[in-house]
């Protein structure tokens, strides 16, 4: 989208603001920014050799006059080739015979003047419906809160000139004496591209082009045909590991950007489990052409290891997904820091030689290890905890083999090596098809995930456990085998290690069972998914041993 104005139009705007900057109540920098006002002034580029020599006619109005000031520098380019903007002082001296001559004196330009020229020039434009300004762009917005704000007008603390109410200043202007002055229409749950419209609150797709001032959350410059959402669905069925996953991989980039638009609470995080070489980092790819992914040091937030904890808490401010793999297990005491970010609380941060940093956690977790994760029993972590198991590479597969079977997969997502946005928008549209194919709620199912490899990973211990459990439905403590094999792998199952690998495969120890009258301390199922899920492993190995 693109406004063509010329000096005197935006020399009235700026006007508008100037009437009304001193009803603020916030006055500690209001001299300082005023000045910032009265130093900008707008510049017609009238020729070719003012647009090669970056001048231009720069409009003044004194009083009931105005004035033009031929071939002043441009010290911001608003329209190019047209109009810009002059930052300093335009003035006249009379000389000697008392004729009076046009000079100029530049300032230094900041990126607070920049803003208010963006603002007057209708490049960022003030909200009723958000309440907030918003950085305009072909055909979608950013929303300028205190992080973006900066990311688009960086103004660091130390620089020469800092005010740090300036943002609050502007938005009490706008939002009580000034309002909206353009004819944008917000529309925040949509999603488009050139030819195509989704309603990320209804679910549906329409294909017609957005309109000339209609302004949507996020806009591509593709068509709809070229999204390829079937390819995206059959990678999804290729490399899920059984219907809970598959259902858990389906619905996550349409949580993720719900979770963004602010139509669904902050509630979930997301743990994506394999071994290796099953295609997951063909998801995790997915998301960065539409996602502001920032990498997070899982190991240093759990672990609580002083700077380096305050500085990974920041790598969760102003990004859609946090992004954390190569952690170290995890276990039900780590889950408290990771409630934490998935309800979206307050979080604090720092980074070396600044100042702490205070802010709402806005973006998703996505873990992806290969490490054992135990997320305990407590209800909270249970209900926040969204998992994706993949599926092991068949048993014998060559590197070639396996190299044939995701060539396509690598070429949709990564075509010549560059990251394809199609490929990541057919995943979204694919989520939001799905979405909307169950109802429209977000049904996340109960996933297993495995902490083995392989059963050949099993100690016998847990072979026996599983086997005579899987026969009998327990085994008591005092078994002579199991006794024995416990003594040889563990010294006890009092031990740490040794009640960790029995929980690993689910099954659960010591409890109580009355046989014939009599009270035996038995082993018996824990979780149940689990437990058929190692007996599978098992029996897949006494399969491809015998084979």
């Amino acid at each position: 989208m693109s406004n063509e104005f010329d000096s005197v139009y935006l020399d009235q705007e700026l006007s508008v603001i100037k009437s009304q900057i001193d009803n603020v109540t916030q006055t500690k920098n209001l001299a300082t920014i005023k000045d910032i006002l009265n130093y900008i002034h707008f510049s017609d580029i009238k020729s070719p050799y003012q647009i090669t020599e970056n001048i231009g006619n720069a409009y003044v109005k004194k009083f009931l006059e105005a004035e033009i000031y031929e071939d002043v520098p441009i010290s911001y380019i608003i329209e190019p080739k047209q109009t810009g903007a002059f930052y300093g002082m335009l003035y006249t001296k009379k000389d000697k015979n008392e004729n009076e001559t046009q000079h100029y004196k530049e300032s230094f330009f900041n990126n607070y003047a920049r803003f208010i020229i963006d603002l007057v020039s209708q490049k960022v434009i003030y909200s009723n419906q958000l309440g907030q300004f918003v950085y305009v762009n072909n055909h979608s917005y950013t929303v300028l809160d205190e992080d973006t704000w900066l990311d688009y007008y960086p103004t660091p603390r130390n620089a020469k000139l800092y005010i740090d109410d300036f943002l609050s200043v502007m938005l009490e202007v706008y939002s009580l004496y000034i309002k909206e002055r353009h004819d944008c229409k917000i529309l925040p749950y949509l999603i488009g591209g050139k030819d195509w419209i989704f309603d990320c609150k209804s679910l549906e797709l329409s294909n017609k082009a957005p309109g000339q001032n209609e302004l949507l959350f996020n806009y591509f410059d593709c068509e709809i045909e070229e999204i390829n959402v079937a390819m995206a669905n059959q990678i999804i069925d290729s490399i899920a590991n059984d219907k809970e996953s598959n259902n858990n991989l389906k619905l996550i980039h349409a949580y993720i950007l719900l979770r963004k638009m602010n139509l669904i609470p902050a509630e979930k995080w997301f743990l994506m489990k394999d071994f290796g070489r099953t295609g997951k980092g063909l998801v995790i790819l997915s998301f960065h052409s539409i996602f502001k992914v920032n990498p997070v040091n899982m190991d240093a937030l759990i672990n609580n290891i002083g700077a380096s904890t305050e500085n990974a808490w920041l790598s969760f401010k102003g990004v859609d997904i946090a992004h954390a793999n190569e952690s170290g297990a995890i276990d039900d005491k780590s889950m408290r820091v990771l409630r934490k970010i998935a309800t979206g609380e307050i979080i604090t941060g720092r980074s070396l030689g600044h100042n702490a940093t205070t802010f709402k956690n806005e973006s998703v977790l996505v873990l992806d290890t290969n490490e054992s994760v135990d997320i305990g029993q407590i209800t909270a972590n249970v209900s926040r905890t969204v998992k994706i198991a993949f599926k092991d590479r068949p048993p014998g597969e060559t590197e070639q083999q396996r190299h044939a079977f995701f060539k396509p997969y690598w070429e949709f997502i990564r075509p010549g090596g560059e990251l394809s946005q199609t490929a990541s928008l057919a995943f979204l549209l694919n989520s939001l098809n799905y979405l909307k194919e169950i109802g429209g709620a977000f049904k996340f199912a109960d996933a297993t995930i495995k902490n083995y490899a392989s059963a050949e990973d099993f100690t016998e211990t847990q072979r026996i456990m599983l086997l005579t459990i899987e026969r009998l439905g327990f085994i008591l403590a005092k078994d002579e085998i199991l006794t024995q094999a416990i003594q040889e792998d563990y010294g006890s199952l009092r031990y740490k290690e040794a009640k960790n690998d029995m929980k690993k495969v689910g099954v659960s120890i010591n409890k109580q069972k009355w046989l014939d009258g009599k009270n035996f301390r038995v082993h018996k199922i824990g979780d149940k998914k689990l437990f058929k899920l190692s007996v599978s492993m098992l029996e897949r190995l006494e399969h491809d041993d015998t084979s």
